[in-house]
């Protein structure tokens, strides 16, 4: 934990600094403004759901569930599966002040990990802020950018907002290893 001691000011200042960049990203640029399209006329849908008294959840549709043979269920799911099929997620109306402080939180974590990671391979040092941003840089562009693909290539996400999402993460992770390389502590 002594990495605690050294790198908490790198820490704190590359969490709000991505924190700021996320929200710039999205509230001043709002480059994400295209990610999810309306539906054609979205009332039936959600007349639909009201009176399913859905829950905030994620639902997969159709479900694939029943009973018979497996060649019986087999021909149940060819069937379902030429209808639309999908995922939706149905949330209560979000609290802009928690989910906030929840984002700040995971990018703290992160920054936590990231200064874990450099404290483990470089200590306190002399190398150069090229060396310790190689690396750092190198973990905050991995931290931001990739661990969601997999989601987005099950879930169908459109290609669109996958490479935005990974620009972002680019520049989150890049924004981060400059601050740790910056601030790193010297022998």
């Amino acid at each position: 934990m002594d990495f605690l001691v050294h790198l908490w000011l790198p820490i704190m200042i590359s969490g709000v600094a991505v924190f700021v960049l996320s929200a710039l990203g999205w509230m001043a640029v709002n480059h994400h403004a295209k990610d999810q399209r309306s539906l054609p006329d979205s009332k039936p849908l959600m007349d639909a759901l009201e009176a399913m008294k859905a829950e905030p959840g994620v639902y997969m549709f159709p479900m694939a569930c029943g009973h018979g043979s497996k060649e019986q269920k087999a021909a149940a799911m060819a069937e379902m599966f030429k209808k639309p099929t999908g995922v939706i997620r149905i949330w209560k109306m979000p609290s802009m002040g928690g989910n906030m402080l929840s984002s700040l939180a995971v990018y703290l974590v992160i920054s936590v990990l990231i200064a874990y990671l450099g404290w483990s391979a470089f200590g306190a040092t002399n190398k150069s802020f090229a060396e310790l941003f190689k690396v750092l840089g190198t973990a905050g562009v991995l931290a931001y950018s990739f661990a969601f693909i997999p989601n987005d290539i099950w879930f169908q996400n459109s290609r669109r907002a996958t490479v935005l999402c990974v620009i972002d993460g680019v520049i989150y992770g890049l924004a981060t290893g400059a601050i740790f390389a910056a601030m790193w502590p010297k022998v």
